[in-house]
């Protein structure tokens, strides 16, 4: 029991002093990028991955760690957030989203030689550094980002709704406007009826 205990106390102690260590220094190594197959699919975070987004996965550092990325050949940048785990592959220090692979110009290429360095851990008040996506209000004209647009009261969404739905008729109608209109009688005849002396005439 007691080298159970030990084996874990020493972990711990690699672990604390290989994280410590990391924030002090610039890290050298391979970065990879994330398949198409892996977008929507849960993080190690329990977050969904989303191929536009500014993040990466790594082996040891805690979620919501943030990593300056620099592709060492273009000298090109990226600041993403830790969030998932990997990659476990020899030489390799990060695996990159879509867009940020995309921002350091390595798609081509899919593995690149790059230089990581920590540079904090994202916070409540560190939200501005990862701008979440802002969606307009068709009610008022109104950026609100996926959180606001949480935080409404039903009362907000459902007038949003209606707005909505009533701007989509009425631009269905104002479409077809100027098209042709026919209308069917049912109380008139199709066919023009005869009298009895054009009849005769007829005979």
């Amino acid at each position: 029991m007691r080298l159970k205990h030990l084996f874990v106390f020493v972990g711990m102690f690699l672990m604390f002093f290989g994280t410590s260590a990391f924030a002090q220094k610039v890290i050298a190594g391979k970065a990879s990028y994330y398949g198409k197959q892996f977008h929507g699919r849960m993080t190690s975070d329990g977050s969904i991955y989303h191929r536009d987004s500014l993040t990466c996965a790594h082996r040891t550092l805690p979620f919501g760690t943030l990593l300056k990325v620099r592709n060492v050949k273009n000298g090109r940048e990226v600041i993403v957030k830790v969030n998932d785990r990997g990659p476990f592959v020899k030489g390799r220090v990060v695996d990159l989203s879509y867009a940020a692979a995309e921002e350091l110009g390595m798609l081509n290429t899919g593995v690149a030689r790059v230089e990581v360095k920590n540079i904090g851990h994202v916070s409540d008040d560190d939200r501005f550094l990862l701008p979440e996506l802002q969606l307009a209000d068709p009610l008022t004209g109104q950026f609100l980002t996926v959180s606001e647009w949480a935080k409404r009261g039903p009362v907000e969404r459902d007038r949003a709704e209606a707005y909505d739905a009533d701007k989509s008729r009425a631009d269905f109608l104002a479409k077809y406007k100027e098209q042709p209109r026919w209308q069917i009688f049912s109380t008139k005849p199709t066919a023009k009826l005869e009298s009895r002396k054009e009849r005769s005439r007829r005979r």
